[in-house]
Order: structure tokens, then C-alpha cells, then sequence
């Protein structure tokens, strides 16, 4: 997947990156002023706005190009320099540096010149809003901040004229809203499945605990955990499996990321890895840029096996080395689910596949990472809302088979073991095993439930169930998937 080959119109091995490109010029031509593209984690969106950035630069456009991290910021200036994109950058002066100088150490010259490409950090852009050229297009990369009260979008309204550009792998909010106050269409891309199968993402084996923890002591706030209580909750030597033992079993060697709560959290994790001899370092925030910079290239060449991350590691990290996930951080947030374990789906050099470990039954609440999921401007309902109230868990691993059933059956329908009466659980430490996520057991469960799912009423409580953000959608496609099968069956 080369970003030479698209900037020069060669489709070659990458059809699907084209057919966006595609998508978005109908889109404004059919004048639409903000359509939101939607492809996977690495499937190449910088790649994609990076190239439309270009057409629009060669017609003396001016472009804004938004984010809201220092390493998105050196992502998206690295990617236009590929495409020979002459830019600036409007960030703080240590991220300006490091960009000029990465510049300077990859091509020898500089990008960063007087232009009307502009590469911001949304933080420092807001506050120089009356010295900025009016912008002909805005490019929103993360998109799913959007909305109209925050930072993104008060950028996007100071400028009612410009065309906009919105990108995300996950067009969904954890507080349920939509952003259709914003996007007016939705272009959606190749799925991650399909991209498993051609080879553009990597592989991958999930292996999750037998039982999903129990964090009903834990509050809510704004649609999540609180997460002062889930750091407390979480951050102990074991919960259903300790990390360190079984990345020592399942992947040892390969270079991961843990998902931790907190800071505290991601330093503690990063010790334990450091006791047994298994070079860690954590992740966060707080570090100055320089700081982080040099423990993600120590992480890059192999110096560091483990990073523990707390909220810097999961949007638009762009480190194909990462080969594993190690899920610390319970979440009802499908998005953030998403987005960390994308962050180990990238191709790499020897990487044939990404592992997976669940401690916290992220992949029982969520799905697999590459299910068939049906996106919307609309949001979350009210009354899709309310699903979030219910239990973590609404499927379950067979103990004898690990097979994926839904949790209200007592029976797995697949060897007809018979699932003990529950009894009540709170979290607490204790050593588990974490089994392998039978993804084709899954899939064919889900295949078989659709199908028995036999009118609209049906479907529609199906894909409430199973969370969908659209079920009412989701079951008329059905609907039109069978009409459409039978009328060929007749023929």
C-alpha cells in the first residue's frame, strides 16, 4: 500500500483507497459540505487526506489539517512531506522542532515553509484563530470529537465557508451523540475484515478470560467507568490472569502495549514487567515530547519489549512494531475499544500475526474487532441507550469447548454443555487462565442467530441485543438480502 502509488494515480494494490478518494469528490460534488470517511485503524486515512490535501494544494487551496496530539501532529506532517506537500505546522515550538527536525533526518530538507497547508494542534490553533488565512478545506483527522461545543467544531463554525474533510475509524460517541450537527454525509470504506483478508491489516488470535469480571461496584460518569474507581479496582498484582504471566506464555519476546487505567496504573504494570527481566516503560501524558519520543523508539527497535500506556497509545498511533495487545482498561466505550486494539493490527516486517489478551471480557462486551458493524450519523437512541445499563457480559466462552454463546442461554449450543447457576462475584485478585477467542465459533454463531431471527421484529431485537447503533437499519438490509436471495432462487 504505497502513498507514492495513489499520489500518482496508480491503483494498483490499492483500489479501496481510490474508491474513497472517489467517494469524496461525488460527495462535494454533489454538495455535500462535510462527508465523514470511515475506515479501519491503519487502513490508511492519513494516507487518503494526505493525497486530497495535495490535488487541493496544486489549485492554491489553503488547508487545515487538525488533530490533537503531538505524535498525530508529526504523523500527518511526515505523511505530507511523502507526498511532497510543502506545509507549516501550528503546534507548540518542541513539537515544531522535532517535526523539522525528523524532516530534516528522513529527506534531507525541510517541508515546513511558508505555504498554505497548515498542520495543526487544534490546542494551539483555537487561540490564533485571528491570525489564520481563511482555509478552503478543513481535514479533521479523529474525527469522532466532533461536535459542535467542542474545540474541533468551534474551529469548523469560525469558518462556515470551507468544505470539510472529517476521518475516523469509529464514527461513534460514548455519550451516544451523533455527528450529524456537523457531517451532512458518510462515506464508508473497506471493512477490517476485508482487509485482514487481502493482507493490508494483519491477522490476529484473541484469547479472553473464561469469565468476565464483575464491575458492578464500579460508578458510571459520562457513560463510562469512573475512572479513579477503576484504577482502584484494577491496578493489582492479578485480575482474572496476571499480564506478565501469560504474555510470557502466549507472546513472549514480541513488543506490546498494555492498556492501563491510569498512570499509576501504566508505572505499576511496567515494574512488574521489570522484575522478571522483560524490559518496560510506561506511557503517558505527562511526559515531556522529547521524553516520549525516545521511549517509542526504544520501543521501535526492539530495546523495549513492553509500553504501558494511560490515553496516548489508542487514537491515530501509527507503530506498526506493536504485535501485541494487552487490554488492562475495562470500557463500555466501543470506540476506545476499537482504537486500542487496532493500534497492534498494522503489517510489519515478520509480523505474521497480532496477539490479543483480554483480561478485562472487552471482546464479550464488544464483539470481534473485524464484525460487521452498521454506522450512523444519528448516534445512539434513548432507547438503544439504555442497553448500556445492562450486565458487562452478553456473551460467554464455553468452559469445555470456548465457544461463544450468548450469556442468558444455559446451554452452549455447539457441544450442549450446561452452564453452572451463577453465583454472585466482585472483583478481586485471583490467578486465571485466559482461552483462546474462537473467532470462526463466533462469526457462525452470530450467522446462525440472524438466521433464525425470521421478521422485522425479530431482526430489530437481535440487533439491539448485540448493540448495533442502527438496528432498525441493520434489519431492513436483512430483510433485502433475503428478498434478493430468493428472487434469485426463483430465477
Amino acid at each position: 500500500m504505497g502513498m507514492a502509488d495513489l499520489a500518482t494515480g496508480d491503483a494498483s494494490g490499492i483500489d479501496y483507497q481510490q474508491s474513497a478518494v472517489a467517494a469524496i469528490r461525488q460527495s462535494y460534488a454533489n454538495k455535500k459540505r462535510a462527508p465523514l470517511l470511515v475506515l479501519p485503524t491503519g487502513g490508511g486515512k492519513t494516507t487518503i487526506f494526505a493525497y486530497v490535501t495535495q490535488q487541493a494544494s496544486l489549485k492554491n487551496n489553503c488547508v487545515f489539517l487538525l488533530c490533537h496530539r503531538a505524535e498525530l501532529v508529526k504523523q500527518i506532517s511526515m505523511t505530507l512531506a511523502k507526498f511532497d506537500v510543502s506545509h507549516q505546522v501550528i503546534a507548540p515550538p518542541v513539537i515544531m522542532t522535532q517535526c523539522r527536525n525528523a524532516h530534516y533526518l528522513e529527506f534531507g530538507k525541510a517541508f515546513i515553509a511558508p505555504s498554505k497547508v497548515y498542520v495543526c494542534s487544534v490546542q494551539t490553533l483555537i487561540k490564533r484563530l485571528d491570525t489564520m488565512p481563511t482555509p478552503d478545506l478543513i481535514v479533521c483527522d479523529e474525527a469522532h470529537h466532533l461536535t459542535p461545543d467542542s474545540t474541533w467544531g468551534k474551529i469548523i463554525q469560525s469558518y462556515p465557508k470551507a468544505r470539510v474533510l472529517p476521518v475516523t475509524a469509529t464514527p461513534c460517541r460514548l455519550d451516544g451523540k451523533g455527528l450529524k450537527d456537523i457531517c451532512d454525509d458518510m462515506i464508508i470504506g473497506e471493512t477490517m475484515e476485508n482487509l485482514i483478508k487481502q493482507g493490508y491489516l494483519c491477522n490476529y488470535r484473541a484469547f479472553c478470560p473464561p469469565n468476565a469480571l464483575d464491575l458492578s461496584t464500579v460508578k458510571k460518569t459520562a457513560g463510562d467507568y469512573n475512572k479513579g474507581q477503576l484504577a482502584e479496582a484494577m491496578d493489582k498484582p492479578t485480575i482474572t490472569g496476571d499480564a506478565v504471566k501469560h504474555y510470557l506464555k502466549l507472546c513472549n519476546g514480541k513488543r506490546a502495549v498494555a492498556f492501563c487505567v491510569s498512570v499509576a496504573h501504566a508505572e505499576h504494570v511496567a515494574e512488574s514487567f521489570n522484575l522478571v527481566g522483560i524490559p518496560s516503560e510506561s506511557l503517558d501524558g505527562t511526559l515531556s515530547p522529547e521524553e516520549r519520543d525516545a521511549r517509542i523508539k526504544r520501543f521501535e527497535r526492539g530495546e523495549t519489549l513492553v509500553l504501558t500506556s494511560c490515553d496516548v497509545i489508542s487514537e491515530g498511533f501509527d507503530l506498526p512494531a506493536i504485535e501485541a495487545a494487552i487490554l488492562l482498561r475495562p470500557t463500555q466505550s466501543l470506540s476506545l475499544y476499537l482504537q486500542q486494539v487496532g493500534r497492534a493490527l498494522r503489517t510489519f516486517n515478520g509480523k505474521k500475526e497480532a496477539i490479543i489478551l483480554d483480561h478485562v471480557g472487552a471482546l464479550m462486551r464488544h464483539g470481534l474487532p473485524d464484525m460487521d458493524r452498521e454506522w450512523s450519523l444519528d448516534g445512539i437512541t434513548k432507547k438503544e441507550r439504555k442497553k448500556s445499563d445492562d450486565p458487562d457480559v452478553n456473551i460467554t466462552t464455553c468452559k469445555q469447548c470456548f465457544g461463544v454463546f450468548l450469556a442468558k442461554q444455559n446451554q452452549c449450543p455447539f457441544c450442549q454443555w450446561m452452564k453452572p447457576i451463577p453465583k454472585g462475584r466482585e472483583v478481586k485478585e485471583e490467578d486465571g487462565e485466559l482461552t483462546e477467542f474462537d473467532k470462526e465459533q463466533y462469526k457462525l454463531k452470530l450467522k446462525l442467530e440472524t438466521r433464525a431471527a425470521r421478521d422485522y421484529e425479530a431482526l430489530v431485537a437481535l440487533g439491539r441485543q448485540r448493540g448495533y447503533k442502527s438496528p432498525e437499519f441493520w434489519a431492513r438490509k436483512q430483510l433485502e438480502i433475503r428478498e434478493a436471495y430468493r428472487a434469485k432462487s426463483r430465477n
